[in-house]
């Protein structure tokens, strides 16, 4: 029989070689998630990297995802400053990925500054109806709705998500509201 004070020390000896092997276990799975990052940024043919650093490569584009807030002529502004633009979406695929990465409402490049309901992207390219996800509620009201009630100007630029969280869908807001915001970059080749 084994005495209490032999199983309390062995006790602690596999509470201590749990906690040794979860440190190292913490470190390698860091280790393998930081190659994993470093690999998605190269060009499997030439080995260059596709994306900047902090850029996200998928379907060719790189993107950004910011971490700070500003306000939409700010965020266009800054993704402009890092070599690309607030972010233009073009299909399904594209949409998914943005709401898979994102758990916070984000600026995105379109707007419609210039004509009350006729909504450009930050190229000037008229959104495409084809490609597009704004809200659409169960009580029939649907995005872009022009919210006058916060700022008598409306609402005139567009968002990922609502700041409620849910992100899947788009939303006018107003452009003075900071948020974070995702930039757009052609990938390297």
């Amino acid at each position: 029989m084994v005495s209490v004070p032999a199983m309390a020390r062995e006790l602690e000896e596999l509470t201590a070689n749990y906690t040794n092997y979860r440190e190292q276990f913490d470190a390698l799975h860091n280790q393998h998630e930081e190659t994993l990052r470093k690999l998605n940024r190269l060009n499997p043919s030439t080995g260059c990297a596709l994306c900047a650093v902090n850029w996200i490569y998928s379907g060719g584009k790189c993107y950004y995802f910011s971490t700070v807030e500003m306000n939409w002529t700010l965020s266009r502004d800054h993704c402009v400053s890092r070599g690309g633009h607030l972010v233009i979406i073009n299909s399904q695929a594209e949409q998914d990925f943005l709401t898979s990465k994102v758990k916070v409402t984000h600026w995105i490049g379109l707007n419609d500054l210039d004509t009350e309901g006729h909504w450009v992207w930050v190229n000037n390219q008229p959104l495409n109806d084809s490609a597009e996800f704004w809200i659409k509620r169960e009580n029939g009201v649907r995005e872009p709705d022009n919210w006058t009630k916060g700022h008598p100007a409306g609402e005139d630029c567009a968002s990922l998500g609502h700041p409620g969280g849910e992100t899947d869908f788009w939303t006018d807001a107003f452009c003075f509201q900071e948020k974070r915001f995702v930039c757009e970059a052609a990938a390297t080749v």
